[in-house]
């Protein structure tokens, strides 16, 4: 674990798509936390704008990049789009490991909801987005990050991923989670970070979006612009995804 090394903290921030990321992205910011210079939702970009692929790097090239974010006052980073070396991140005492879980099927939903009516996918079900290739809506998608086995192609996972998986998430300093059954997520962000002033903070909401409205004028898509005014959620029948996700609910009950 890590924490505060000759006065620098470096949160490092593993962000689980769709599950109250932009939040604390959004929160981090609020609280003066300083980004990477070029960035996508906390996720550090090259000069060409291009996302900096954290989740390729060893532990050596991961080291350098926490000694440039040292140099260049960057206090917080996110990676979102694939699992980095956390192991070379619990190590190094700079180091605060955040990340934030949701129940993986309200997670699934509003990954298809999102994706839908942004207009990234034109599947028409939630089951047929389901076996689209994205490493988002992969099986077991938490056991698959912690464990770092969610690079496609996709390959079978099991018991010892999900040890693996548990182990990993054992050495963060924050495990959040969005059920209030589980904890206040606004004390916990105090406690550990010291945010404050959670109340109005961007959640980057599926519905409510003028551009997206916007967009989809644009394309004709009226059909769509319809539903998505009217809010109608698209995810009828995820809960036959159940299986799919077996060993991250029992991830989250080793957990909370």
């Amino acid at each position: 674990m890590g924490g505060v090394s000759d006065g620098y903290r470096l949160v490092w921030f593993h962000h689980l798509h769709k599950s109250a990321g932009t939040l604390i992205v959004n929160m981090a910011l609020r609280n003066g936390e300083v980004p990477y210079p070029s960035h996508g939702n906390g996720n550090p970009k090259g000069g060409d704008g291009v996302l900096l692929p954290i989740w390729e790097y060893g532990g050596v090239a991961l080291g350098s990049f926490i000694d440039e974010c040292e140099r260049e006052g960057v206090t917080f980073v996110a990676t979102e789009h694939g699992a980095p070396d956390f192991g070379v991140l619990i190590e190094d005492p700079r180091v605060l490991l955040v990340t934030c879980l949701r129940d993986p099927l309200k997670r699934c939903a509003s990954n298809f909801n999102y994706a839908y009516y942004s207009g990234y996918t034109d599947a028409p079900s939630m089951a047929d987005f389901a076996l689209e290739p994205n490493v988002h809506m992969s099986d077991n998608y938490y056991t698959r990050m912690f464990s770092r086995r969610e690079r496609l192609p996709l390959v079978s996972i099991g018991e010892e991923s999900l040890s693996s998986a548990l182990e990993t998430v054992s050495g963060f300093d924050l495990v959040l989670s969005t059920d209030p059954s589980h904890m206040d997520m606004a004390s916990a962000m105090n406690e550990t970070l010291g945010w404050v002033g959670m109340e109005g903070v961007d959640r980057h909401s599926t519905f409510g979006d003028g551009w997206r409205m916007v967009n989809m004028l644009k394309k004709l898509q009226f059909g769509r612009l319809l539903r998505y005014v009217s809010k109608r959620d698209m995810s009828d029948g995820v809960d036959s995804l159940r299986p799919n996700y077996e060993l991250d609910y029992r991830m989250m009950a080793e957990l909370f």
